[in-house]
């Protein structure tokens, strides 16, 4: 029995970018056409994705590695330590794409987001660079480049990375 390794696929700019509303442009069309959508989010900052006082809070106070909380619809695992991601890609394996949001420094193919003209410094210190959604019209882009704005576009780009379907 192979293993699916699902496309990975990374969304990286500058904070304030756009890469969160592009993402989610993405995600909501290549759902629609059936794909299985997967994301991992990187944050620069410690993050709480508990509530103090309740009980998985409680337990991770209390010194659980990992507190996990389930119901009818979601599940949600967290682990006290931190993963990267080729730790964290097994438990997408069912996907058909991964979204990475940041980790500019990792080397996954890669949708670069610009919103100044002064922030293309960034294509010359990434790697894997697919294409550029810009805010404006940048010269000398080696890569395909299309507006911030472009969704289908960029959806074309990502089609063609996915093997799938263009039109």
């Amino acid at each position: 029995m192979t293993q699916h390794r699902p496309h990975v696929l990374q969304v990286v700019g500058y904070s304030g970018s756009g890469k969160t509303t592009l993402l989610v442009k993405l995600i909501a069309r290549l759902t629609a056409c059936g794909y299985k959508v997967g994301t991992i989010k990187h944050d620069a900052h410690d993050f709480d994705v508990d509530k103090p006082g309740k009980d998985t809070w409680q337990h991770r106070e209390a010194g659980a590695c990992i507190v996990s909380i389930t119901s009818a619809a979601k599940t949600a695992i967290m682990i006290q330590e931190r993963r990267s991601i080729e730790e964290l890609l097994p438990m997408y394996e069912d996907m058909d794409v991964v979204f990475i949001e940041g980790y500019k420094w990792a080397d996954y193919p890669k949708i670069v987001v610009l919103r100044h003209p002064e922030h293309t410094e960034l294509l010359e210190n990434v790697t894997s660079v697919l294409m550029v959604a810009a805010w404006e019209p940048l010269p000398n882009i080696s890569c395909p480049q299309y507006h911030i704005n472009d969704v289908t576009g960029l959806m074309k780009e990502v089609l063609l990375y996915l093997g799938g379907e263009t039109d």
